[in-house]
């Protein structure tokens, strides 16, 4: 594996656990209730996104066990359709979608 993508892939780690711990500290309607956790997971996700963006064309096609274009079009969506954001689907990402990802990413940092 490329270093660079090495780095990103522990960057991601980083920000997916990040993600989940805060999620779990709260429920769906302190969530949808309080603006600064609905602003912090939305700025977490797209970061998770961007850097996925940032891995190699070639490991992505390697790893097909993760949802790239998901998570990349989840990001783009935030950034320019911010506006227009389901908030269920962003809790639904913070909540179940994220421990997948989690265990795919350490899955692929311990082989």
């Amino acid at each position: 594996m490329a270093r660079r993508d090495r780095w990103t892939l522990e960057q991601m780690l980083d920000t997916a656990h990040r993600i989940h711990a805060l999620a779990r500290r709260h429920t769906h309607q302190s969530f949808e209730a309080e603006d600064v956790i609905h602003l912090a997971l939305l700025h977490l996700i797209q970061r998770l996104g961007e850097a996925a963006s940032r891995l190699s064309a070639d490991f992505r096609s390697a790893h097909d066990e993760f949802p790239w274009a998901e998570m990349i079009g989840m990001r783009n969506r935030i950034v320019h359709s911010y506006d227009d954001l389901d908030s269920e689907i962003v809790w639904q990402v913070a909540t179940a979608d994220i421990e997948p990802v989690i265990a795919s990413l350490e899955r692929v940092l311990a082989g």
